[in-house]
């Protein structure tokens, strides 16, 4: 645990980095591990050993090289420091080389600084190195984590360092043990080995410690692409305790995997990387590295290592062929137990994700779990950031209780935890993704034997909770939650249509019922259904067209023996054909009325257009229908 003095002094000299502490935090983090390295090698007084070896016929050992000490590289001030940076054939080209004599940490220096180094920067930086090496070992975890954790999200290489609680949980669901050979092919800042170590270390018996070999750490291997990132995962598994860091470049032509692991833990997600191309293709890029990862993971030789992996929501739910096959290996040749879709989050390339566990080592089950993150935390209320973190662990050992305890759970109908049957995945197009699923509740047939044993009703609570940070550090309890009303929203509902129609009774419906009752009996009078789809056939021996001048229909002026004009024109019409009315002059606008062939009844529309006549049509008891017919069902006459 950091004291108060000790984040005063790291913010200080961070905050002393500005602006690039601020705009670009990972190139300070990368100045710190490339100085933190060039001091690690004056430790074990090997980089004059190093330097002498380093064949580079232009290269020129200066005599501060030959001379160098840590101690009394800090005796320089900013601008000695600087020059000694940068000069021809300073520590910077030194570096550079020494970064190709494949010994010690070399690994670590093939990568260019991020930056050019000011005076500033670099004099800060070493008395950041200074506070690190002068704590305690047990400090220099929550220092360096601290540090990270200031940088939140880093701008430059598109990558962002994956939260506490995220990693803690991945690494508690493979339960890794000391027999177990670890791969992370996208090791990024190394966070998901250095917690698988804690979790082997504090699941090893103490009473067997003495009588067996402790977990190699030749035993976690990391593959990075992104050098800066490897120099970051090196100075991180450094300072929480690993010697050598069994850390490896990647290569694509013979693969990440380097080994043969039985358990792989790793999250496929990659952010922007900014580059001189369309965000289409950018983001298709980045896309393609993920399924490239994931299937070097599906395709490698051991391929009945466990596996734990966080994907990008994409991956679960494309309609792309190459993602589907994808995701088809998965659910028809591995055992694909769980799904947990993780919230939703703006600027967070975590955001939407999902974790994925699965195997070979195991028949299927035929049933995969899926959960959906889902924060208690209420949105108005004023949190802050300890408060914010405490809430996601809370949420993470949830998580995990509930996967430890899935078998006894299969009941559970909550909206957030359910089985869905691999068979009906596969039917639904390999489609992995939580809210295609969420109102899919499988039938489970219940043995008798279990029907009759006495079960508490409610939410089953795990007896056998186990918590994220049992290994790490002491944590609270769950919280309990409380059982949501969830009668209450549809009961709100309900008044409010109820009050509704009320209200548009008493003041529509009341002064209008007389016409509308009036009209809906001259209409149902005059209107006679036929067997065509429910469509009426309006035509009686009485109807006539009525003239556009009329402003009322009453049985005082209608003459059944007469058709008056809508409109003066010179043309007239008889229904040679069943004829429909329409809304518009346009055959798409047709309406479920229509006149049958009828030679007695003359029409007279009152305007023409697009091929077709628009008429008013009223029967003997006053019902009128109106609208457009077309002229092909129609004869003209004189």
């Amino acid at each position: 645990m950091l004291t108060p003095q000790l984040k005063k002094s790291l913010d200080e000299k961070w905050d002393k980095c500005w602006p690039v502490s601020d705009l670009r935090p990972i190139a300070l983090l990368d100045l710190i591990s490339y100085v933190f390295f060039i001091k690690k090698l004056d430790d074990r007084n090997l980089l004059h050993q190093n330097f002498q070896s380093v064949e580079n016929e232009n290269f020129i050992s200066i005599k501060e090289i030959k001379e160098f000490r840590w101690t009394n590289f800090q005796k320089l001030d900013e601008r000695e420091i600087h020059q000694l940076f940068n000069k021809k054939f300073g520590i910077i080209t030194l570096m550079s080389n020494y970064g190709n004599s494949k010994s010690l940490y070399s690994d670590y220096f093939k990568a260019p600084l991020l930056i050019e180094p000011t005076p500033k920067l670099i004099f800060n930086t070493i008395e950041i190195i200074n506070i690190i090496e002068t704590s305690d070992k047990i400090n220099q975890p929550d220092i360096i984590e601290y540090l990270f954790g200031k940088s939140k999200k880093t701008v430059q290489n598109g990558q962002e360092f994956m939260p506490g609680y995220l990693s803690k949980l991945m690494v508690s669901l493979a339960s890794p043990s000391e027999k177990d050979i670890i791969s992370d092919p996208s090791a990024g800042n190394g966070i998901l080995l250095i917690h698988a170590q804690q979790f082997i270390e504090s699941h090893i018996n103490p009473r067997h410690v003495e009588s067996t070999t402790s977990f190699k750490e030749s035993n976690l291997e990391g593959i990075e692409s992104d050098l800066v990132l490897l120099r970051l995962a090196a100075m991180n598994m450094v300072l929480h305790g690993f010697k050598d860091p069994n850390l490896h470049i990647a290569a694509a032509e013979n693969g990440n995997l380097k080994t043969n692991p039985t358990l792989i833990i790793s999250a496929l997600l990659f952010s922007n990387d900014p580059s001189p191309v369309t965000e289409k293709s950018l983001k298709t890029s980045i896309l393609e590295k993920e399924i490239l990862l994931l299937n070097e993971i599906l395709e490698n030789p051991n391929n009945q290592a466990r596996t734990v992996v966080m994907v990008n929501n994409t991956l679960l739910k494309s309609d792309n062929p190459e993602i589907i096959k994808t995701r088809k290996k998965i659910v028809d040749h591995f055992n694909l137990e769980a799904i947990i879709a993780l919230p939703q989050k703006n600027n967070s390339i975590y955001s939407g994700a999902a974790i994925l566990v699965f195997d070979k080592s195991q028949q299927s089950s035929g049933n995969v779990w899926f959960w959906k993150w889902e924060n208690d935390k209420k949105k108005n209320q004023p949190q802050n950031n300890s408060d914010e973190n405490q809430s996601e662990f809370d949420e993470a050992n949830e998580v995990l209780n509930q996967w430890k305890n899935r078998k006894e759970i299969r009941k559970d109908s909550s909206r957030n935890s359910f089985f869905i049957s691999s068979d009906y995945i596969k039917t639904n197009n390999y489609n992995l993704s939580f809210n295609d699923y969420k109102l899919v509740r499988q039938v489970l047939e219940i043995d008798r034997e279990s029907e009759n044993n006495t079960k508490p009703k409610g939410n089953v609570i795990a007896a056998n909770k186990e918590n994220l940070d049992d290994f790490f550090e002491t944590s609270t309890s769950l919280p309990i939650h409380k059982e949501k009303r969830r009668n209450a929203p549809l009961i709100v509902a309900l008044i409010i249509l109820v009050v509704g129609a009320g209200a548009f009774y008493w003041f529509y419906l009341k002064g209008n019922f007389n016409n509308i009752l009036k009209n809906n009996k001259l209409t149902n009078s005059a209107s006679k259904m036929s067997g065509d789809n429910g469509s009426e056939d309006i035509n009686t021996d009485t109807a006539e067209i009525i003239s556009q001048g009329s402003n009322k229909i009453t049985s005082s002026n209608v003459n059944h023996s007469q058709h008056i004009s809508a409109a003066e024109s010179s043309s007239k019409y008889i229904v040679m054909n069943k004829t429909w009315f329409h809304s518009q002059p346009d055959s798409t606008t047709k309406k479920p009325l229509y006149l049958s062939p009828r030679n007695d009844l003359v029409l007279t529309p009152k305007e023409e257009k697009n091929g077709f006549v628009y008429v008013v049509y009223v029967n003997s008891n006053g019902a009128s229908t109106h609208g457009w017919l077309n002229k092909k069902d129609l004869k003209q006459v004189e």
